[in-house]
């Protein structure tokens, strides 16, 4: 047997009836799957497929805000386009839904959004065509901005009267199919990064040092380079899956995609028997980085770039 498996799980239509798409429906399944030990939810992923679930719906990141604010272990990622979202809004967005879960948080990198696309084929502010290339340029960007502002330069030092020490705020300095020069109006993620995950195909050649995971449809080729996460479409014979999973070394984890009937089986039944013969990993504690056990990219690296505010002494770090 391999190493233990990290598992997501999708819900098709979030999960959520009409009844239940308030806060405490919202709450409550965020609760299931933290009590099941669900590593982490994967919110809006069906936006970035043509279907009828995708028409309307809330936005992903204000569900993962809600349940950031009713769990403290569950990972919780977001799932987004740039399509009508520029990669700084995607930046900022999704960095204060991870401040909100205390580094908890990660971005399913779609290239396409149904429900928002409002019969724009192409981004938005660009003009390119929602491709490969597209939304790896848009992660090039989105993480560079990230890194713009290192959360630990925030050192809120009252008697010295200053907030921030701006010296270790860069530009971003993208220059790919955006011109993006920074910084990020936020602070970084106590993560360092916020995981990024994509589907495998769809992902062209740089997908494996753009993104964190891929996802692979059970069945298809496993990726030579990159760290594999495999999806499962179908609640039938889990636990199968799941041997037959483990054994493979390229492959870190599972995303099970469900439909609400057969959550509550899956959490209290198949997950807990999967578990008792080891077969999913129980990393209870820490960032969404940590419990997944992956690393800060090394890229991008800023260090080189120009400071933000490096013509004045300490614009804005004092409190």
């Amino acid at each position: 047997m391999g190493v233990p498996l990290t598992v997501g799980v999708e819900v098709a239509g979030y999960g959520l009836g009409v009844l239940d798409a308030g806060v405490a429906g919202i709450a409550g399944l965020a609760g299931r799957l933290e009590a099941a030990g669900v590593s982490y939810w994967v919110i809006g992923a069906e936006r970035g497929e043509g279907n009828d679930v995708t028409v309307e719906g809330l936005d992903p990141s204000l569900l993962a805000t809600i349940a950031a604010r009713h769990t403290s272990r569950l990972g919780l990622v977001v799932a987004a386009a740039a399509h009508r979202d520029h990669p700084y809004n995607l930046a900022r967005r999704l960095v204060s839904v991870d401040h909100a879960a205390h580094g908890r948080v990660g971005w399913l990198a779609l290239d396409f959004d149904h429900s928002i696309a409002l019969n724009a084929s192409t981004d938005t502010w660009t003009g390119a065509d929602l491709d490969v290339t597209h939304t790896e340029d848009a992660i090039v960007a989105v993480r560079a901005l990230w890194r713009t502002w290192p959360l630990d330069s925030v050192v809120g030092d009252l008697d010295a009267g200053v907030f921030s020490d701006v010296s270790r705020i860069r530009r971003a300095d993208v220059h790919n199919a955006y011109d993006i020069a920074g910084p990020l109006n936020v602070p970084g993620s106590v993560q360092g990064d916020l995981p990024v995950w994509r589907q495998a195909e769809f992902a062209g050649d740089g997908a494996a040092s753009a993104a964190d995971h891929l996802i692979v449809e059970d069945g298809d080729p496993i990726p030579a380079a990159g760290d594999v996460v495999v999806r499962l479409r179908s609640a039938d014979a889990i636990d199968a899956a799941l041997e037959r999973i483990v054994a493979h070394p390229k492959v870190s984890g599972v995303l099970l995609r469900l439909a609400p009937l057969d959550l509550d089986h899956v959490v209290h039944e198949v997950l807990p028997a999967a578990r008792s013969r080891d077969l999913l990993a129980d990393h209870a504690t820490g960032t969404l980085r940590e419990r997944l056990g992956l690393p800060v990219p090394v890229a991008p690296d800023l260090t080189r770039n120009p400071t933000a505010f490096e013509a004045v002494p300490n614009p804005g770090g004092r409190l």
